[in-house]
């Protein structure tokens, strides 16, 4: 059935076409028709993009029985900001599907991002692993640092032999916590400033918080004694904050992760810009 491309709601019967810069659109209503000839240019890419993508999220659920709800971080076309980490906003998206979604119905979680904000990334984490139903994340691409944070909280983590996770080791001011805590040991303690002795403090505990937290992602998964040694790797600062781990490494952690990624998340992908988005080594987690 058509949708309209400004609501995405199905248009039923003839609904309301006008001719907009000589092609002729169908729309639900003519209050979405105005709405929609109102909009500026980008306003107008934005309305048939979102509308694309509203259709094979829909597909995709039918085909899988499930809720999709998205966390991309793409440039889109119509921004001008290049924003793309986990931020408060995303918590707030995420949070409120995940609340509107029937307690027995299965999510699938579409994960893309570099990682983001501590808070942020922790909050969606105890949202999927709150969710009595099912639920199953998505990594495409990639999903480092707080997106592997929020992988490590599901039910099953979907992905391809390609496709990475990362550390979870906390970045103070865009350093290593691992880095900052060894300062303290590798120099006299005059030699070294106030602003990184305090910035040392902030690690040591931003590391005991993150590992304590990993711990109860994993705990009901593999076991309290597994989950506190795969914890303590992953937030201890042996890697580098890019070290990629695939699907093989995944597995061989104990996680529960499976390959083969839904054919309709690569369409949904087509409709976002590539090659303009923040690389996973300058993630903020």
């Amino acid at each position: 059935m058509e949708k309209c491309i400004y609501c995405g709601m199905e248009i039923e019967g003839k609904g309301a076409v006008r001719k907009i810069e000589g092609k002729k659109i169908k729309f639900c209503s003519q209050h979405c028709a105005v709405m929609f000839e109102g909009l500026e240019k980008k306003g107008r890419m934005k309305a048939a993009i979102m509308s694309e993508r509203a259709e094979i999220i829909s597909k995709l659920e039918e085909e899988r029985g499930t809720k999709v709800i998205t966390l991309i971080h793409r440039r889109e076309p119509w921004e001008e900001k290049d924003e793309n980490y986990i931020s408060i906003e995303d918590t707030e998206h995420v949070l409120m599907r995940i609340r509107q979604t029937p307690k027995d119905k299965d999510v699938d979680l579409i994960l893309h991002t570099p990682g983001g904000l501590v808070l942020a990334s922790e909050m969606i984490a105890m949202a999927v692993k709150n969710h009595p139903a099912k639920v199953t994340v998505i990594i495409p691409f990639y999903a480092m640092s707080g997106g592997t944070l929020i992988a490590l909280a599901a039910d099953e983590i979907v992905m391809e032999k390609d496709s990475v996770l990362g550390p979870v080791d906390p970045q103070i001011k865009d350093m290593p916590a691992g880095a900052l805590i060894s300062l303290l040991e590798r120099k006299p303690i005059e030699s070294i400033s106030d602003e990184n002795i305090m910035l040392s403090e902030e690690a040591k505990k931003g590391i005991v918080r993150v590992q304590k937290f990993v711990e109860w992602l994993l705990e009901d998964k593999m076991g309290k004694m597994k989950a506190k040694r795969l914890a303590e790797f992953l937030t201890g600062g042996y890697m580098t904050h890019d070290t990629p781990i695939v699907f093989e490494v995944a597995k061989s952690f104990g996680l529960n992760v499976q390959q083969g990624v839904p054919k309709r998340v690569y369409d949904l992908f087509r409709t976002f810009e590539f090659g303009a988005c923040s690389r996973p080594q300058s993630a903020r987690y």
